[in-house]
C-alpha cells in the first residue's frame, strides 16, 4: 500500500533532529520501498503492506524513536485519502497558495472547536471542519494567525499542518 506518513514538530527550531536523508535509509531497512520525503519538515511516501492508518503511523514513530531519540507524532493516509481532502477544500481559489493551511488529524475533533477559535480570526481569516481536517485560509499570513497557533488545542486531537502548495507538492510523490 502506498503510505503518505506525516510528522509534527520535526526538524523545526533545531528541536526534533530527523535528516530525511537518513530515515529514508532506515525506513528502507526495516522494509519500506519506494521511499520519498518532500522538504525537511517530515513528509513521509512510500510502500508497505500495512493496511491500518493508526498502525502505519505508530510503526514510523517508533522508528524514529529507536533511531533518532525522539518520538514525534505521525498521521498516515492513504494517497486517494489525502487527494480527496485536497480536493475538497472549500477555499481553493486562492492567492497565495502558502496561506492555506489543511490541519489534518485523525481522532474525531472537540465539536465547539471552531466556537473556540472564531475570536480569533483576523478579518478575512475563514476555516472550515471536517471530520478528518480543518481547512484555514489566513489571506494576510499564517505566521500572524491567533488562531493557527489555537488550533492543536482547540481541536483535542494530534493534527499536523500542511499548506497547499506542500500538499500539492506531496500529491505529485505519490
Amino acid at each position: 500500500m502506498r503510505w503518505i506518513v506525516l510528522l509534527r514538530g520535526v526538524n523545526v527550531g533545531g528541536h526534533g533532529k530527523t535528516p530525511m536523508a537518513e530515515l529514508r535509509k532506515h525506513l528502507t531497512g526495516a522494509g519500506a520501498e519506494n521511499v520519498a520525503t518532500y522538504i525537511q519538515s517530515g513528509n513521509l511516501i512510500f510502500d508497505y503492506p500495512e493496511t491500518d492508518p493508526a498502525a502505519m503511523a505508530e510503526w514510523v514513530s517508533d522508528l524514529i524513536a529507536s533511531r533518532f531519540g525522539h518520538r514525534p507524532p505521525a498521521l498516515a493516509f492513504s494517497g486517494p485519502e489525502l487527494a480527496a481532502l485536497h480536493a475538497a477544500n472549500p477555499f481553493d481559489a486562492v492567492d497565495e497558495p502558502r496561506f492555506m493551511h489543511f490541519h489534518l488529524f485523525r481522532d474525531a475533533p472537540h465539536a465547539d472547536a471552531i466556537g473556540k477559535l472564531t475570536p480569533d480570526l483576523y478579518d478575512g481569516e475563514k476555516l472550515h471542519l471536517t471530520d478528518t481536517c480543518l481547512y484555514h485560509w489566513s489571506p494576510k499570513g499564517f505566521g500572524i494567525s491567533k488562531a493557527a497557533q489555537k488550533v492543536p488545542g482547540a481541536l483535542g486531537v494530534t493534527t499536523t499542518a500542511r499548506n497547499l502548495k506542500s500538499m500539492r507538492a506531496i500529491l505529485d510523490l505519490v
